[in-house]
């Protein structure tokens, strides 16, 4: 087995544990606010990676220590934000939403390169758009906030995807995933001790929501992905990524969230639009 197809078999993994997490982390919300959610995640994560990491750091390239740090800002962006909007809108439409960084990538690689899109990067933003459009715009209501919210947070994790694909090293992946932890850790204290007093309500639900979301969604899952993702270029990894929503819609069945129509229409274009636009049509791509 060549190790880019390992590769994609583990990023398919990762995809259906984060789709899993997606509801889990609903159900959570329920009882805990979203900064002490994301404080308590990402610090359990971080306790759990320091024994493996602690004799490692001194002898880390700054390289990858610098790009812990980058990946770990991008993603305490995009976690904060799919969080926060996780209290206004539905699983479901968070999955397929949040998968707008497949279409984020590319362009911005476009842009980080002053290239101008051409045709077919056009047709599926298009695509996407629309397929947006049809999923939050609701009658005279307009776009729900917590629409908005993942649509940025979908900008911050393609950043994040670049970000690994260019600092992630086999030989630091612990240490770099060990930075990402923390520095969303630090990151998440200020807010969850100002705004929610860092109240961490003790039960069935919240306990087991959070474990799954800090063992399997974070610690396992960043470091599967820093360790894999290398292997293969960020515009392929997007691509396997794009199965994340269809695995969100399909757990989320199990915490009651029913697929509407518009949704569900929306959803099909974006996924659409997710597909054109990392399609290779020419011999020189990817």
């Amino acid at each position: 087995m060549s190790k880019q197809l390992k590769a994609d078999i583990s990023l398919l993994v990762i995809s259906m544990i984060w789709g899993a997490g997606m509801p889990v982390m609903s159900l959570a919300l329920q009882h805990i606010g979203p900064y002490t959610f994301m404080l308590t995640r990402y610090s359990i994560a971080t306790i759990i990676l320091l024994p493996f990491v602690v004799k490692r750091l001194r002898k880390a390239e700054k390289e990858s220590i610098k790009g812990g740090a980058l990946i770990g800002l991008s993603m305490f962006l995009g976690s904060l934000l799919q969080t926060i909007a996780l209290l206004y809108t539905t699983p479901s439409k968070a999955g397929f939403l949040t998968g707008l960084y497949s279409i984020f990538v590319p362009v911005i690689t476009a842009v980080i390169y002053r290239k101008l899109p051409d045709l077919k990067t056009v047709f599926a933003v298009g695509i996407s758009l629309f397929g947006l459009a049809v999923m939050t715009i609701e009658g005279a209501s307009g776009i729900n906030i917590g629409d908005v919210l993942l649509v940025v947070s979908a900008v911050a994790y393609a950043f994040q995807i670049l970000l690994v694909g260019k600092y992630a090293k086999s030989e630091y992946i612990l240490e770099t995933t060990f930075m990402q932890m923390l520095v969303v850790s630090l990151l998440s204290f200020i807010p969850s001790m100002a705004m929610e007093k860092f109240y961490v309500p003790i039960n069935k639900t919240t306990v087991l929501s959070v474990l799954f979301i800090a063992v399997f969604s974070t610690v396992v899952a960043y470091m599967v992905q820093n360790k894999m993702q290398p292997y293969t270029d960020p515009t392929h990894a997007a691509i396997i990524f794009l199965s994340e929503p269809l695995f969100v819609a399909i757990f989320s069945i199990f915490v009651g969230d029913i697929l509407t129509v518009r949704t569900l229409i929306g959803g099909v274009f974006i996924m659409l639009g997710m597909l054109v636009i990392n399609i290779k049509t020419g011999k020189n791509e990817g």
